[in-house]
């Protein structure tokens, strides 16, 4: 705590060692400094003040600076930084010296004085030249700037340390589980290569069928892993989807009953608000199963023209007072863990804020963020059944092969689309009329091709499945549509309806209903289940 010690005689009488300024000298400097706007004085070696122009007095206190002629500068210094005062006096006989030094002269608010001093003569004695500003402001920003860094520096260590924990977790995952099982596959693979043509048909089947199974299992390992590190959901079909998808998943693995509240016709948001708000359903989900014992959540998403605002809540044990004060924004990263100091900081990247609160039970994790403009992708909402229209049948272009239906394969990825032409290569009544790498695209070659039917990948590049279905929703073509994706979450089916698709088949099982889905959509029908009744979730 700064001081301001007690006044010395504010009239003193001059020492005769002491060089006074005649009337002459003290006008030159008064006509010289007194403007100035930085503090400036003529001292003596030992402190007391010989001139001091107006800014100076300021910066010290003192509205009147006549006032100041005889006193010492120690008078206006805290007593821990008056022995460095003395000192910097001292060395300007060798050098001229820069210091900063605390003061206490306003108000009893510390303020920090920056000195420049420098020897000179006047009347052939040595007094010290200061001159003076006042960088509280400076020091203090200054000062937390350096916390600031040293908050990050530290927060960056934790998450790289969380980072190895999750590589290392993900590396154990896939050698002790996927790496076991591809060598397994394999293995199999490579028996049926070596004595294939010794077995029996029976027998050939059956290795051929364990080792479609080992393919799917692995297939379902990867995808639940990628979906995990960042569900595809959330590019192509938005927050309410994604947390859908996220929600089902958590309350299977947690035994945790989530209540998802959004509003019917919530709007796509930025994808760095959406990636953002994901992120906080992710940790507050997580705090709950860790810390609360609460078997219940709910999660609310509320939007006005200016803000979006989520909630984690739960009725859980609730915060301490002491947590709350560990969990404050003001309390800096390095007492809270790195899940709520990383939230903080990727909020903030979006002009966001997140609050935590508790009450008697439970606890809430607030996050909102300004929203400047909502995204142009379409929501996750349903049309009214009166602005749906379904496009006028217009001729389609003849195929070079009688009664041949034309399908036009699109899919990001090359591997995909070889696989489909291999399962309808053999097909009599199919051709392939082309392919396409992106929504965009699919929706140039739709008005080249005038395909009978499209096969359309949800999550690609440009823009995905939903917005091209959107698009080719208004265009004047015949051609239906059918979802191919490796997913089917909570909300997908009628959202894939109002956008015009006609059915929808997993990846994940596309050898057992790729083909009949084609002919179902084709002949009219739709095909948004398994033959067996089951949706196709996966």
């Amino acid at each position: 705590m700064l001081h301001k010690m007690p006044e010395r005689n504010p009239n003193p009488k001059p020492s005769l060692s002491t060089p006074q300024l005649d009337a002459r000298h003290h006008a030159i400097l008064c006509q010289i400094f007194d403007n100035f706007e930085l503090g400036v004085a003529n001292v003596l070696p030992s402190g007391e003040i010989l001139y001091a122009n107006p800014k100076f007095a300021l910066i010290f206190g003192t509205p009147l600076h006549r006032s100041l002629l005889g006193r010492h500068l120690q008078d206006f210094i805290a007593p821990r930084n008056r022995e460095s005062l003395e000192i910097a006096l001292r060395q300007t006989a060798e050098r001229p010296v820069t210091a900063e030094i605390k003061v206490n002269a306003i108000a009893g608010r510390p303020q920090t004085i920056r000195f420049f001093m420098s020897q000179a003569q006047i009347l052939n004695k040595p007094v010290v030249r200061i001159v003076t500003d006042e960088i509280t402001e400076l020091s203090e920003t200054t000062s937390q700037l350096r916390e600031t860094e040293e908050s990050l520096r530290a927060l960056s260590g934790r998450i790289l340390q969380v980072h190895d924990q999750e590589r290392r977790k993900l590396a154990r995952d896939l050698h002790d589980t996927t790496g076991q099982e591809l060598a397994l596959l394999v293995m199999s693979l490579r028996r049926l290569a070596d004595i294939g043509d010794q077995l029996g048909s029976d027998e050939r089947k059956a290795l051929l069928d364990d080792a479609a199974d080992l393919a799917g299992k692995v297939n379902d390992e990867i995808r639940s892993l990628a979906y995990l590190l960042h569900p595809p959901l959330l590019d192509e079909l938005g927050l309410v989807a994604a947390l859908n998808w996220y929600i089902e998943g958590f309350s299977k693995r947690s035994d945790i009953e989530v209540k998802l509240v959004v509003p019917d016709d919530s709007p796509r948001f930025p994808e760095d608000i959406e990636n953002a708000l994901f992120h906080v359903v992710q940790e507050g989900l997580t705090n709950i199963l860790r810390h609360s014992g609460s078997r219940k959540a709910e999660i609310v998403v509320r939007a006005s023209a200016q803000q979006v605002e989520l909630t984690v809540k739960d009725e859980g044990k609730g915060l301490s007072a002491l947590d709350l004060k560990r969990l404050a924004p003001s309390a800096g990263s390095k007492t809270m863990g790195v899940g709520i100091a990383g939230l903080r900081e990727r909020l903030r990247q979006v002009s966001g804020t997140l609050d935590i609160s508790s009450q008697h039970r439970g606890a809430i994790l607030k996050a909102t963020i300004p929203i400047a403009k909502l995204d142009a992708r379409p929501s996750l909402s349903t049309p009214s059944p009166e602005s749906r229209s379904e496009p006028p049948e217009t001729p389609v272009a003849a195929s070079d092969v009688a009664n041949r239906k034309r399908i036009l394969i699109v899919d990001d990825h090359d591997v995909i689309r070889r696989g489909v032409r291999a399962l309808l290569e053999n097909e009599t009544d199919l051709e392939i009329c082309g392919e396409a790498a992106d929504g965009n695209e699919a929706v140039q070659k739709t008005a080249e091709l005038h395909p009978d039917l499209i096969i359309l990948d949800l999550n690609m590049p440009v823009f995905g499945g939903v917005y091209a279905a959107n698009q080719l929703r208004h265009m004047a073509t015949s051609a239906k549509i059918l979802a191919f994706s490796m997913h089917f979450p909570t909300g997908m089916e009628s959202l894939l309806r109002s956008a015009g698709c006609k059915g929808f088949v997993s990846k994940a099982h596309a050898d057992r209903d790729l083909l009949r889905g084609i002919h179902i959509v084709l002949d009219g029908g739709e095909f948004f289940h398994s033959p067996a009744g089951q949706s196709q979730t996966a």
